[in-house]
């Protein structure tokens, strides 16, 4: 997959600070779980509750739900605040047949909604030392080994 091939809006916005590391986001959270031995739930129904990693047995797990009208700078604020500001780039995973790409942690602090409506509510962010991990759940919680809020 080359960078022409990218077709998502957000995506396109920032394409000359995006780097493509795999094309199939699935493929690459499914051995990229493995290898750093993340405890992953087995759910196939749609409840919008429904993680990918099993937060229980993960040490930390933070969540807050980010889907409050006018929290939008709350949250830009936290996330600066966060240990996510001390990383250079992320890691966001865009779903089966679509790309898994690295971008600036500072583009992705100062526009983190438009990052996260452009997954559709849905997706796997990593710093890119894999040390820091956030999931947003379809009922619009953010799920994180480390405190945001």
């Amino acid at each position: 997959m080359n960078k022409e091939d990218i077709k998502n809006w957000k995506l396109v916005e920032h394409i000359e600070d995006v780097d493509i590391i795999d094309s199939d986001s699935n493929s690459y959270f499914k051995s990229l779980a493995k290898k750093l031995d993340i405890p992953l739930t087995n759910f196939k129904d749609v409840n919008r509750e429904n993680t990918n990693i099993d937060w229980q047995k993960m040490s930390n797990h933070f969540k807050f739900f980010f889907d409050n009208e006018g929290e939008e700078n709350e949250i830009e604020i936290a996330l600066k605040k966060s240990n996510l500001s001390q990383k250079k780039k992320i890691i966001i995973l865009y779903g089966t047949k679509e790309a898994a790409i690295t971008i600036p942690v500072s583009i992705f602090i100062s526009e983190w909604e438009d990052f996260i409506a452009s997954t559709q509510w849905e997706t796997l962010i990593f710093s890119d030392d894999y040390e820091l991990i956030i999931e947003i759940s379809r009922d619009y919680f953010m799920h994180s080994n480390f405190k945001i809020k």
